[in-house]
């Protein structure tokens, strides 16, 4: 019984088949042997990189992120005197954020003033003794014929007697002015200097507050923005230092222009992703509205410029 007589037997009204099934019934009643047609592995690549794929052309997520952030921290184990910043400020670069309590480092740089003053006096004291056994030595060896040689040897050892009491105190003003440069330093350490201008993000403690060497103070987050977006890995070979991007970030309608900056050297193992940067360019409003930590739709627009 072929094929069509089998329909028959069941009771099934024979139906046509369309594609590579109904091809295959007929090589079937045919007595040809079955055959599969399988899709090309060019066909198989342009739909596994289909350009309509949103994955693959569509936006991607971002994030908007400081461009630099950085935790002042207590330089050394001292009262917190003073700190005059509220959450929101804004600070401008080397502007004092918090000073800590150097009385104690104040008396020792006095000390060290006073310790260096008179290590300089001394030392110039030797230096006028060194020059007179110096003359004192020569006037004696013009007369080296009408006297002994033990008072000239005496004068030339008191000559170097004289040098080696002069580097000494030479050696006493170096410290002084050691101690004097690190008391200088812990003062200048003891006020909190913002290193760019940007906002406060995060207080820690309050004035009065007694620190430890590395406990923080304040968070400061810095006045330009970046937003930080992961490419699928079939995009990688279009993201370039320098590449334009537009971001459309939530409820703002206007979007925002940004230029590449980063580039992750790897793709992520387990997501398959390219993690890149932009630095944005915002105006004052767009600065105010836009707040870190939204996300945003990231566009490229077109290569470096």
């Amino acid at each position: 019984m072929n094929a069509r007589g089998w329909w028959r037997h069941a009771g099934l009204a024979p139906v046509v088949l369309a594609g590579g099934l109904g091809a295959g019934l007929v090589a079937c009643e045919s007595g040809e042997p079955l055959r599969i047609e399988e899709p090309s592995s060019d066909e198989g690549t342009r739909a596994a990189t289909n350009p309509a794929d949103p994955a693959i052309d569509g936006p991607m997520l971002g994030v908007l992120v400081p461009e630099a952030e950085v935790v002042l921290v207590a330089s050394g184990f001292a009262r917190l005197e003073r700190l005059e910043v509220q959450v929101g400020d804004h600070v401008r670069e080397q502007q004092v954020v918090a000073e800590m309590d150097v009385r104690g480092d104040r008396t020792e740089l006095a000390a060290a003033k006073a310790a260096w003053k008179a290590s300089k006096a001394e030392l110039e004291r030797l230096g006028l003794e060194l020059e007179q056994a110096k003359a004192s030595r020569s006037d004696v060896e013009q007369l080296e014929e009408f006297i002994s040689r033990a008072e000239l040897r005496e004068e030339r050892y008191a000559e170097k007697l004289a040098a080696a009491r002069k580097r000494s105190a030479n050696a006493s003003v170096r410290q002084q002015q050691s101690r004097m440069d690190e008391a200088e330093a812990r003062i200048a350490e003891a006020e909190l200097r913002a290193p760019f201008g940007g906002v406060i993000a995060r207080r820690y403690v309050d004035a009065g507050a007694t620190l430890s060497t590395g406990e923080p103070v304040v968070q400061l987050i810095s006045d330009e923005r970046l937003v930080r977006f992961a490419a699928p890995e079939q995009r990688a070979g279009a993201l370039s230092i320098g590449g334009e991007i537009t971001v459309q970030f939530g409820a703002h309608e206007a979007s925002v222009t940004g230029t590449i900056v980063t580039i992750a050297p790897e793709i992520d193992a387990g997501t398959r992703l390219v993690i890149a940067e932009a630095r944005l360019t915002l105006d004052d409003a767009q600065r105010q509205a836009l707040r870190v930590g939204e996300v945003g739709r990231v566009q490229l627009v077109s290569g470096p410029r």
